[in-house]
């Protein structure tokens, strides 16, 4: 008890209590990056200090522990199996205080560290890649869910909208109805973010062009949207034409980071061959990475070929490794890149093998590569079933209601048309048609509309993952769906109706 208490007086740890707390989102990436990354460096045959530093260097959430290792065994001065035993014992992740802790009784043991964090990599790389299946299965049930959901919402909406011509509903009820609708879409968006794989795609800050670019246009593209928004809602305008524009201003935005998103697929499928060969050429010819680029056939490199020309112009050119590195993963705009290539580089600079640096680089670029390809056999189709879907169900709920909105102004019309016959009775009597409940239903609907617009743009968006960006593109699309059955299924409508009354 008494180290945990001297642990969490330490300003790191203390500092990280009193934040918000880290969820298991990204960690179990992370956690493999990790291992991959000391085993590589650990295989070189560092000091030990060496790989604790390094490790705790690297960014991703995992590091996070091993910076209290280093902190804890400064400022406390304690060994390095102690220290990860002190860090290991009160750590919250159940994943990462079983490493700390077996990675202690290693230590303690007097294994080599190289032989326990290749077999924790390779163990950590199994569960991974399981761990990652079972989220696309589970993914996968869960976007057939989510359509049924959806289908179910809009399911409530018709009934409500139907029971209108047949009793008098209560207000309180088709609110509830419409409550009901949002809350089930609500739900499906938020069952789609929890069982989809949690990991980063593109680069934490703007590498690539297109993300440079996107990143100079969200603030002015949000804020127009948003402006066209709020003028069209004031001033009571049709909100069709307002989808429509919002769609004609994001989605270029969108269309640029979905471009951006295909050639970081491309680019990561061929990272892992390009640091394989490097490595392998750099050992063969037992020379520098520099020296060995120039002996690479560039013609045999596809998607890389420029970056990799680029990178051994400024490597050539007497530009410091490190930053040329840098910039060769900014033109790739990947954090698949960045993790494998600075794998890659730091276990050359600690002296060790080239030839098993790109292997193990490589193991893990294509490794994951391949669980993504399987991920987007999944996305790919959810994305173009749920804008089908947003289709149809959009002019379900607006063509009904302003089908049967028509039909109570038709026979209100008729009402008021039948001369007074000296009797009580009317056309309503023998009716049950409901016109202030359909008045309220027909409000309500274009509040569902737009949240089915958003709500059909961000799930395929999670599905995929990527660039939070990507959602204008599907946002665009779905706001021009919608902006057009506005405009042009009331119309459809009110014509329908009055052919029939001129008949």
């Amino acid at each position: 008890m008494k180290i945990v208490k001297m642990i969490r007086a330490l300003p790191f740890f203390a500092k990280d209590e009193k934040g918000k707390k880290r969820g298991k989102i990204a960690l179990s990436f992370d956690l493999y990056y990790q291992l991959s990354y000391m085993s590589t460096i650990a295989a070189s045959g560092v000091p030990r200090d060496q790989i604790f530093e390094r490790s705790a260097e690297i960014q991703c959430s995992s590091a996070e522990y091993f910076k209290r290792v280093e902190l804890t065994r400064r400022q406390l001065k304690y060994d390095y199996a102690r220290a990860c035993q002190a860090i290991g014992e009160p750590a919250k992740d159940e994943e990462m205080k079983g490493l700390l802790l077996r990675f202690s009784s290693s230590l303690i043991s007097g294994e080599p560290e190289a032989d326990f964090l290749s077999r924790e990599a390779t163990t950590r790389a199994e569960d991974y890649e399981n761990e990652y299946e079972r989220n696309l299965e589970a993914m996968k049930m869960w976007t057939d869910a989510y359509v049924s959901l959806i289908l179910s919402a809009i399911l409530v909406v018709v009934i409500g909208i139907v029971s209108t011509m047949i009793w008098k509903i209560e207000t309180a009820l088709i609110i509830a109805m419409a409550f009901i609708s949002v809350t089930v879409t609500a739900t499906g968006v938020w069952l789609i973010w929890v069982v989809s794989p949690k990991e980063k795609i593109i680069l934490n800050w703007p590498g690539s062009k297109e993300q440079k670019i996107a990143n100079k246009l969200f603030k002015p593209v949000l804020a127009a949207a948003i402006g066209v928004s709020i003028v069209f809602l004031v001033t009571g305008l049709n909100i069709g034409v307002a989808l429509l524009i919002v769609a004609a201003i994001v989605f270029p935005l969108g269309y640029i980071m979905t471009k951006d998103d295909k050639k970081i697929i491309k680019r990561d499928n061929e990272v892992g061959t390009f640091l394989r060969s490097l490595g392998g050429v750099c050992s063969s010819l037992e020379t520098t990475v520099s020296t060995a680029l120039g002996r690479i056939d560039f013609n045999a490199i596809n998607i890389l070929r420029s970056s990799v020309k680029n990178l051994h112009t400024r490597l050539t050119a007497g530009i410091k490794s490190r930053l040329s590195w840098k910039m060769f993963i900014d033109e790739t705009g990947s954090e698949l890149a960045n993790r494998s290539v600075g794998m890659f580089y730091d276990a050359i600079e600690v002296g060790g093998s080239a030839d098993e640096a790109g292997n193990q680089a490589a193991l893990f670029a294509n490794k994951l590569s391949l669980l993504r390809a399987h991920r987007r056999t999944v996305s790919g189709p959810f994305r173009w079933l749920c804008i089908t879907m947003h289709t149809a169900i959009i002019a379900i709920l607006i063509f009904i209601t302003e089908v049967i909105v028509a039909f109570g102004r038709l026979l209100s019309q008729a009402q008021t048309d039948v001369p007074n016959m000296g009797s009580t009775q009317t056309v309503t009597t023998f009716s049950s048609f409901n016109l202030s409940g359909l008045e309220i239903m027909q409000h309500l609907v274009l509040p569902l509309v737009i949240i089915f617009t958003v709500a059909n743009a961000i799930v395929p968006t999670l599905a995929e993952g990527g660039s939070k960006y990507k959602i204008f593109s599907n946002l665009g699309i779905t706001a021009a769906i919608s902006g057009t059955a506005l405009l042009v299924l009331p119309a459809l409508a009110n014509q329908l109706f009055t052919t029939v009354s001129n008949m």
